[in-house]
């Protein structure tokens, strides 16, 4: 899709070594690749005993919101196998031997604890989406930054409390590309203190995400290389919930065909149930590698009431634009006549690339109790798309007026303002594509991780770290320009931001618009194409912060910046012993 834009930004551009490039690419084939290990391959057919579509479904788990605290343990084990998500068979990196992975479920108050052993033959991490990691920025899980992987064949605690969040959150491996390989599951934090507890009956998870048939080592070595010219791979598939069908014929026009004979073309789809006249919460998540998906179902209206972990002010829509690492929550209301109807996530065009396998439409079906029975393997409905347009051309989230947070908040003036500025640029030597945050192409480290070396005082990080050192609790303004023609969904971990501006071209202070009046708070923002983003924090919380695309080839591409929170309360950080143990084991 993308081509190099060639811009002349001496002052903010340098070269990357050979050697740096070397590195990049030995981490791909050591880290990234799915590695041999137990072979268990499942059933293609209707029968697909990784993935349990009652995990979805919060109200059957009988769990209790509650304002008393408890400790919720998980212990989970990281393997290979090989399962057929969408009727065609390949390797993936599951936990608990399910796709996606396990549901973490809590209260705020809770302790989460899970115990991690990894089966694989490379290391691995676990991020926990959006979790603030107040205290505990060294289980953020977030590999050569707070922390060096999990070793294969070891085990690893994490051991968090979640003091004052609550919402639709999910955690995914934080290890090279490992969760497009399928380390992936849903978050949810309760509260008895949610605005919207009385507005929905069933409370419904909705995970989407575009799906490659082809592992990500192979891919990543094709993108990080000069024949791509920069071109991201593009999806073969999408799932909702872990679940699709796909066209077997169609694998021979596929841009990396599988030629695998182990293929079924009636996969089930995913079905959720309503009763009529009952309120659905839908919480969706898009942990996807690279698309953006526009998130509708035929004839229903959606009331969007929480983005990123805030709630909103209900806002009615008929479709909602959800990019990778987002969340929403929308209330849907089983109003229409007893059918069937198609829920569909659409990947804008915009924002992929072409492959001649691919179906943009995924899909799912809302059944009515009472209607005629759905067969998952060969869904049908005569239920019709909404008129209005799919946002074809556009890669931008909700607009502004329509996410109004719930507990009005403004925007605090200022105190520090940084310009960001997000490219990719053809400066090696082999003329590979890299993705530059302002001078720097991120390589993760190896053997070492950014928070350990800000612990023992380092100021000076590797020419490959671009580590912003914060000293006071202040407001950070970050003044992101995008050189590129293509969209970003920027995540920051450990803080919400407020989302005070955004347009095409260039942000000309004291004339281009800012809304600093309740403007949404959230974790991930879209960086529009050709255009700049500003983004204000609270610089309140200790640590070393990863702020990066969370369009996973782009991360790897280099488009990544960390934040040194505190320096001087860092150093007097107590990071657990098997924490620091880690790097001395990878």
């Amino acid at each position: 899709m993308r081509s190099a834009l060639f811009l002349v930004l001496a002052t903010f551009l340098s070269v990357i070594s050979t050697t740096t490039q070397a590195a990049r690419i030995a981490n791909i084939q050591n880290r990234d690749q799915v590695p041999a290990g137990p072979n268990i391959n499942a059933d293609i057919g209707a029968s697909q005993p990784w993935n349990d579509p009652s995990e979805f479904i919060l109200g059957k788990n009988n769990f209790t919101i509650s304002s008393t605290p408890t400790t919720r343990y998980y212990d989970w084990i990281i393997s290979r196998q090989n399962i057929a998500p969408d009727g065609l068979m390949r390797p993936m990196l599951l936990v608990n031997g399910m796709f996606p992975g396990p549901l973490v479920e809590a209260n705020t108050g809770d302790r989460i604890v899970v115990k991690v052993t990894n089966h694989l033959t490379v290391g691995t991490a676990l991020h926990w989406h959006g979790m603030f990691q107040n205290g505990t920025n060294w289980m953020d899980g977030t590999t050569g930054i707070t922390q060096c992987p999990i070793p294969a064949g070891g085990s690893f605690t994490y051991n968090f409390t979640v003091p004052t969040q609550w919402g639709t959150y999910w955690w995914h491996a934080h290890a090279g590309s490992q969760y497009v390989d399928g380390i992936v599951g849903p978050l949810i934090i309760h509260s008895p203190n949610e605005p919207h507890l009385e507005e929905y009956d069933e409370d419904v998870i909705v995970m989407m995400s575009d799906f490659y048939h082809t592992t990500t080592a192979p891919l990543l070595s094709y993108y990080l290389s000069e024949e791509s010219d920069g071109t991201e791979p593009t999806p073969d598939n999408g799932l909702i919930n872990g679940r699709n069908s796909f066209n077997c014929s169609n694998d021979a026009l596929a841009n990396f065909p599988t030629n695998t004979t182990n293929c079924v073309s009636n996969s089930p789809q995913s079905v959720f149930n309503f009763d009529a006249g009952k309120r659905y919460r839908l919480r969706l998540i898009n942990t996807g590698a690279f698309a953006e998906f526009q998130f509708s179902i035929d004839q229903h209206n959606l009331t969007v009431i929480e983005a990123d972990g805030t709630d909103l002010q209900p806002a009615q829509v008929q479709r909602i634009p959800i990019h990778i690492g987002q969340r929403y929550s929308a209330i849907v209301t089983a109003n229409q006549a007893v059918d069937n109807y198609w829920v569909r996530a659409v990947m804008n065009t915009y924002c992929v690339g072409d492959n001649a396998a691919l179906n943009l439409t995924t899909t799912a079906m809302v059944h009515y109790n009472g209607a005629a029975t759905v067969d998952p393997q060969a869904p049908v409905s005569d239920s019709q798309d909404w008129g209005q347009p799919q946002y074809i051309g556009r890669c931008l989230d909700l607009s502004a007026d329509m996410l109004k947070p719930w507990v009005a908040q403004d925007a605090p003036p200022a105190d520090v303002t940084y310009v960001l500025n997000m490219s990719f640029q053809k400066l090696t030597k082999k003329h590979v594509s890299l993705g530059y945050v302002n001078s720097t192409s991120w390589v993760p480290l190896k053997n070492a991780a950014t928070l350990n070396q800000a612990k023992r005082g380092v100021t000076n990080f590797a020419a490959s770290q671009f580590v912003i050192s914060m000293n006071q609790t202040q407001t950070i303004e970050l003044i992101i320009n995008n050189y590129d023609e293509g969209s970003h969904p920027f995540h920051l971990h450990g803080h919400q931001f407020w989302v005070v501006g955004g347009g095409q071209g260039s942000y000309l202070p004291g004339k281009s618009p800012l809304n600093t009046t309740n403007p949404v708070r959230r974790d991930t923002a879209t960086l529009q194409t050709f255009g700049y983003t500003i983004l204000r924090f609270v610089n309140d919380n200790p640590g070393m912060w990863a702020f990066h695309c969370h369009i996973d080839w782009h991360m790897q591409a280099g488009l990544l910046v960390q934040f040194l929170s505190h320096p001087e309360i860092v150093k007097t950080f107590k990071i657990p012993e098997d924490v620091k143990a880690l790097c001395g084991a990878a």
